[in-house]
C-alpha cells in the first residue's frame, strides 16, 4: 500500500497529519497489507520537518516512539526500524536522546534478527560512549555488540542482505564489512590489553588475518606493534 499525503495539510497541522498517517498504516497492517517503504519514509520525513519548523520536535519524538512500539507489537519491525533511524538523524545534536533511541532501535533489530541494523545502532552508541564513557564497561560491551553483528554479516552476507531493512541505500560490499570487523577488533584489543592480554592477542591475530587479505596499511602496522608489545610482555 502506497501512502499519499498533502504537504499543505502537514504544514498546517502536523499533529493531525501524523495521527492520520498512523491510523492508515496501522489499519493497513491489520488488514495484512504491505506498506510501501519509500512513501512511508517520505511522509515521515515531511511530518518531521514540519514538527521541527514549528518547534514541536519533542511532540514528534514522543508520538513516534509510541508508533514504533505499536508497529513492533503488530510484528512490523521494518517500519519501526525506519522510524528509529529517522529519529536518530532528526535528533543528532541531542546525544542523551540519541542514546535512548539507538538503544530502542538496537532492541528492535535484535528482535527481528537484522544484523546490519544491529551494527548501525551499536555504532551509534559506540560513538556516544567514546565521548562519555571511553574504555568503560558500556563502551566495551557495545563494541562487542557491534563486533558480533559484523561477524554475523560476514558469516552469511547474502542472508544479512535479505534481512537488511532500509530504503535509502543498499548494503556495502562484503569486503567493507570485513575491514570494519578488523577495525572493531583492534579497538577492542586496545581497550582490554591490560586486563585481558590473551583475549587482546586473539582479537589482534584475527584482525590481522582479515586485513592481510587486503594488503598492507596503517591498521596492519598498528596490529603488529600491539602484538609485539603484548607478546613481549607475555
Amino acid at each position: 500500500m502506497k501512502l499519499f499525503y498533502k504537504p499543505g495539510h502537514i504544514n498546517s497541522n502536523p499533529k493531525n497529519a501524523y495521527k492520520l498517517m498512523q491510523n492508515i498504516v496501522t489499519n493497513g497492517i491489520k488488514q495484512k497489507q504491505s506498506i510501501d517503504d519509500i512513501s512511508f519514509y517520505a511522509e515521515l520525513h515531511a511530518i518531521g520537518d514540519s514538527f521541527t519548523r514549528q518547534n514541536q520536535l519533542t511532540e514528534m519524538n514522543k508520538s513516534s516512539k509510541r508508533f514504533a512500539e505499536l508497529l513492533v507489537s503488530l510484528g512490523n519491525g521494518k517500519l519501526a526500524g525506519i522510524i528509529y533511524s529517522f529519529l536518530i538523524k532528526l535528533n543528532y545534536n541531542n546525544p542523551e536522546l540519541v542514546e535512548q533511541l539507538a538503544t530502542n532501535g538496537l532492541a528492535i533489530a535484535k528482535r527481528f534478527n537484522d544484523p546490519v541494523h544491529k551494527m548501525a545502532r551499536a555504532e551509534n552508541l559506540v560513538k556516544i560512549y567514546e565521548k562519555t564513557q571511553f574504555g568503560q564497561t558500556k563502551h566495551i560491551q557495545m563494541l562487542y555488540t557491534e563486533k558480533r553483528a559484523l561477524v554475523q554479516i560476514c558469516k552469511d552476507y547474502d542472508k544479512a542482505n535479505n534481512k537488511f531493512q532500509t530504503i535509502t541505500r543498499k548494503m556495502k560490499p562484503f569486503e567493507n564489512y570485513e575491514k570494519m570487523l578488523s577495525a572493531i577488533k583492534i579497538k577492542i584489543a586496545e581497550l582490554i590489553m591490560n586486563d585481558k592480554p590473551k583475549d587482546a592477542i586473539r582479537e589482534l591475530k584475527e584482525a590481522k588475518e582479515i586485513i592481510s587479505k587486503y594488503g598492507t596499511g596503517a591498521n596492519l602496522k598498528k596490529i603488529n606493534n600491539l602484538l609485539n608489545k603484548l607478546e613481549g610482555n607475555s
